[in-house]
C-alpha cells in the first residue's frame, strides 16, 4: 500500500485563534445590540431638572418648540426645523393667526445647554405676540420625597 503523504503547512492552530476571535465578535455584537449601546440616529433633548409638572393641555391649542444649542441655536416646531434663527421663528409667530393669542399655549422644549439669554428672547417674543407661554423640563426624582 503506498502512503499519501500533505504538501500542506500544519496551520490548524491559527484557524482555531481566528475562529475563537470571531466568536468573541459576535458575542461583543450581541451584548451591544440587546443593550441598546449602539449609536442612534436623531438628537435627545435633555431639557433642565425641575419637580414641577405641566397638566394637561387642549392639542389644537398647543405648539411645543424645540431649541438646539450652538453658535447659532436651532429651532424645531412640532419636529419641522424652522430657518432662519430668531427670524424665522418671529416670521412663524406672526402666521399663527388665532382670535385669542392668549388661549394658544407654546411650550419650549429647551436642551440644558442652550443659554439662558436664547431662552429668555425666545421667551420674550412669545410673550409680545400674546400667547401663554411654559418651560418644560425633565422631573427631578432625585428630591422627591
Amino acid at each position: 500500500m503506498r502512503r499519501v503523504r500533505s504538501s500542506l503547512p500544519h496551520i490548524g492552530f491559527p484557524i482555531i485563534v481566528t475562529a475563537g476571535i470571531n466568536l468573541f465578535l459576535l458575542l461583543c455584537a450581541i451584548v451591544l445590540f440587546s443593550n441598546h449601546l449602539t449609536p442612534s440616529y436623531g438628537v435627545r433633548v435633555y431639557p433642565a431638572r425641575t419637580h414641577y409638572g405641566i397638566g394637561s393641555y387642549d392639542r389644537d391649542n398647543l405648539r411645543i418648540i424645540t431649541i438646539m444649542p450652538g453658535n447659532s441655536p436651532r429651532f424645531f416646531v412640532d419636529s419641522t426645523e424652522i430657518q432662519g434663527g430668531f427670524e424665522g421663528v418671529e416670521r412663524l409667530f406672526t402666521e399663527w393667526d388665532c382670535p385669542n393669542p392668549s388661549q394658544l399655549n407654546v411650550i419650549v422644549n429647551a436642551d440644558e445647554a442652550v443659554t439662558f439669554g436664547v431662552l429668555q428672547r425666545l421667551m420674550d417674543m412669545v410673550l409680545d405676540h400674546g400667547f401663554t407661554a411654559h418651560v418644560a423640563g425633565r422631573p427631578d426624582l432625585l428630591n422627591y420625597e
